[in-house]
């Protein structure tokens, strides 16, 4: 065995990270696992989890792996000065599977902090302690937006790149090749599903966000449901989707053959799976009925499609389906390892996990109860507000209910009348035109402009009675209606709403 065994994994709490956490435990590799601080649990704790959830689910021991509280975005990864003492004289390799999957940038500085930044760290690290041996988890479309084929080795350094995801996987890759002193093996997945034999998965991006969209914007029809949708797909789309449980084995197995180290490899799919399988899938696992692939943009949209469209924006530039990638290298390592072929039934599985799991948002901690006194919005701010808007004159006609759960909260039906509040009223909402049922938070985020009530919806904090076509159009006019009269309370208000 090496005088330095050890493998630092970083991402080991993802979803890529927990199953490489699982192969290269049972391919015995002694393990270091960077991971952060959690306000409800250790770092130490989390992955400690991981690993008994592992030895349960495998019915086998596995070596319990050697825990380093750190955090990639800070100086020097936030470790403590023993502890790089200490990978400096254990740790001959590092896995780097720890990423932020965002593709629009935020005002904490993602997905460049975690995914260019907290990369150029890592590999700072490596070098200072000598680490000789950097496996870096990137992605497929470090490629952009050509249609392919694209080579394995080749970085694409001229590509235009469709999001802020793509620039910052690019970025890292590049800080990984450049280094000095490390021999780095480059592995691309494309698309990443859930397992292909559980279903399970910790994250909900691609064709999840499509998935849960449609279910949260259908309605019960008898035994099925239904949602009139038109969609800008022909249905011979190509994805590229692969499984979550195939990426990790393809990776951990390439990890304990030395010979193939230094190379890139393309993690994809041989079939990808044309749009009309995914849809098929859907329309059997969850009961779809009424939607319609026109191979466009509808030149009508109703507000149902406008708010479907606006949930899945971030994934417009991908539509016209996923390029074509050379797998050669991927081939020669791992002739007896091709990847599943997600098809209908492998859908099927994918999905039926996911809305059982409310598509992650069932396992999302409440949060933190900003409690606010609605009856002073709802009743003073809101009819006072909307008269001097541009509400006011807008052919609304309508009985709008509130129910908000919570301290502050309350049943009102606010009568609209040409876009103006003419009555409020503390009653159930049971008889409202539409009804908008939401906690407390969701309701202070709303109205003080930090969150759309689209956004609410789809995030699952708004639930809409009644006429939904109605409510998802009035809540776009809202949205617009907050940002010019933002809604903060008086302190005393605020502090009297939460102590009744």
């Amino acid at each position: 065995m090496s005088a330095r065994p050890f493998v630092l994994l970083t991402g080991g709490t993802g979803l890529v990270g927990r199953y490489l956490l699982r192969d290269l435990s049972r391919y015995r590799f002694p393990l270091a696992v960077l991971a952060r601080d959690a306000p409800s649990a250790s770092a130490a704790d989390r992955v400690h989890a991981l690993t008994a959830f592992w030895e349960e689910s495998l019915a086998t021991r596995l070596p319990r792996p050697v825990v380093l509280a750190g955090d990639l975005r800070e100086p020097g990864l936030g470790l403590a000065v023993g502890d790089r003492a200490w990978l400096g004289r254990h740790c001959g390799a590092v896995v780097h599977a720890a990423a932020d999957v965002s593709f629009r940038p935020s005002a904490d500085g993602e997905p460049w902090r975690t995914n260019a930044d907290g990369t150029g760290r890592l590999v700072a690290l490596a070098v200072a302690c000598g680490i000789p041996d950097f496996h870096h988890v990137s992605t497929a479309f470090v490629c952009g937006d050509g249609p392919g084929p694209h080579p394995e080795d080749d970085l694409g350094r001229r590509a235009a790149f469709r999001n802020d995801y793509e620039r910052s996987k690019h970025a890292a890759e590049r800080a990984v090749r450049r280094a000095a002193g490390v021999r780095a093996t480059v592995y691309r997945p494309a698309v990443i599903v859930g397992d292909s034999r559980t279903g399970y998965t910790s994250t909900y991006h691609g064709p999840y966000r499509f998935l849960e969209a449609a279910h949260r914007l259908s309605r019960r029809a008898g035994p099925r449901r239904r949602l009139a949708l038109r969609l800008p797909f022909a249905g011979g789309e190509p994805r590229n989707l692969v499984p979550v449980d195939w990426v990790a084995r393809a990776i951990a197995r390439i990890v304990r053959r030395p010979a193939r180290h230094g190379r890139t490899y393309h993690l994809v799919a041989r079939r990808p799976t044309p749009v009309a399988d995914i849809l098929a899938a859907a329309e059997a696992v969850l009961g779809l009925d009424g939607i319609e692939l026109i191979g466009r943009h509808p030149a009508d949209p109703t507000p149902v499609e406008d708010a479907f469209l606006a949930a899945v924006r971030d994934y417009w530039p991908y539509l016209g389906g996923d390029p074509a990638f050379d797998d050669r290298n991927t081939r020669a390592a791992l002739p007896r390892l091709p990847p599943p072929r997600v098809d209908r039934r492998v859908l099927a599985r994918l999905i039926r996990f996911a809305a059982g799991d409310r598509w992650g948002r069932g396992r999302r901690p409440e949060r933190d109860p900003a409690a606010i006194d609605c009856g002073d919005y709802v009743e003073r701010f809101f009819p006072d507000a909307a008269g001097r808007s541009f509400l006011a004159g807008l052919p609304i006609d309508a009985d709008l209910g509130f129910e908000v759960r919570g301290p502050g909260g309350g049943e009102w039906v606010c009568r609209v009348r040409n876009g103006r509040v003419v009555e409020v009223l503390r009653e159930p909402v049971g008889a409202a035109d539409v009804a908008y049922r939401l906690d407390g938070p969701t309701f202070a985020a709303v109205v003080a402009g930090r969150q759309t009530p689209q956004a609410a919806f789809f995030d699952r904090r708004i639930e809409i009675r009644g006429r939904v076509e109605t409510g998802l159009k009035l809540a776009a006019l809202f949205a617009r209606f907050v940002r010019e009269f933002p809604y903060t309370p008086a302190p005393e208000e605020a502090h009297a709403a939460g102590t009744r």
